[in-house]
């Protein structure tokens, strides 16, 4: 399999929901605002634009759309109705801004090391640009530079490197908690046409829900958490193949080091934290804009 057609794939060609990453796409083309401004450190920065954080966290509001085009192929004919509802809920919840600045603090607060911070934020660029030549080879079909992408990962040297990178990089944890938040809007749409959906909007099970879809890794909808995984280091593969040597290098002395593991799990663990916080505050005023509309709307049951 070509690396475009496996690209094309891992974006849901036949058209299953992938990873959600059509949001970072869009961010890709059009730009989103950033969450690191002001940050104190420069390696911070960097750690931060390697793993698209930014990104990911703006992203989010966009990834309803998506969500709710998946619901409706399944036949839900409520979606319209629900999608409004989850649209306001998530911007009041998804503040990418504060939630940012938050990881930023931190991941400011882990010892880091001895990093060259030029040499780093060299490699940030580097990786920044990689993605948008991978999402630039994607749309223009571009089969010659997928053709060096693909030789570059089939280096013996090169290929080991990069796998390495992909295992070490917080990118593939974060993917997982796009899915999730992705698993619960879905959840929360199917929610609206339950028969018992007055009961549960009046209820307080988002903890419970939040915990239930957490833990649960089979029949997941849209997207599995570890397919999300998977499929985020297959991305990343593409984009580090476009790195030089020397930023690869780089990049897996950062990783390697015990400071970068700790400036990576600080990031991971608060990224997972604000992301919580956001994903319970959305399914709260979901729930009670939904108890809201089920006074006003009144199911034929409850008539």
């Amino acid at each position: 399999m070509t690396l475009i057609a496996r690209f094309s794939k891992s974006l849901g060609s036949n058209g299953r929901l992938r990873r959600l990453i059509l949001p970072v796409l869009a961010c890709v083309v059009t730009g989103c605002a950033p969450v690191v401004a002001g940050a104190s450190s420069s390696i911070d920065k960097s750690l931060v634009q390697i793993e698209e954080v930014s990104l990911r966290l703006s992203g989010t509001p966009a990834a309803l759309e998506i969500v709710a085009k998946a619901v409706a192929e399944r036949g839900n004919a409520d979606v319209s109705q629900a999608e409004p509802l989850l649209e306001t809920a998530a911007r009041s919840a998804f503040d990418a801004e504060s939630m940012g600045a938050a990881i930023m603090e931190n991941v400011g607060e882990a010892d880091g090391g001895s990093v060259d911070p030029e040499a780093f934020a060299r490699a940030a660029a580097a990786f920044e640009e990689g993605r948008g030549k991978i999402a630039r080879i994607h749309e223009a079909q571009d089969q010659t530079a997928a053709k060096e992408i693909e030789s570059r990962l089939a280096d013996p040297e090169n290929g080991a490197r990069i796998r390495e990178l992909t295992d070490l990089m917080a990118a593939p944890e974060l993917a997982v908690e796009t899915a999730f938040t992705s698993q619960l809007i879905y959840a929360a749409m199917e929610a609206f046409s339950d028969p018992s959906a007055a009961e549960l909007a009046s209820s307080s099970e988002t903890p419970h829900v939040i915990a239930s879809l957490r833990s649960r890794n089979e029949n997941e909808k849209p997207v599995a958490k570890e397919v999300a995984r998977l499929e985020e280091q297959g991305r990343l593969s593409f984009v580090l193949a476009t790195l030089s040597s020397e930023d690869l290098s780089v990049l897996l002395d950062f990783y390697r080091s015990s400071g970068g593991k700790a400036k990576r799990q600080a990031l991971v663990d608060s990224y997972v934290q604000v992301s919580d916080e956001a994903n319970t505050k959305m399914l709260q005023v979901y729930f009670s804009a939904l108890a809201d509309y089920l006074e006003t709307h009144p199911r034929p049951q409850q008539q």
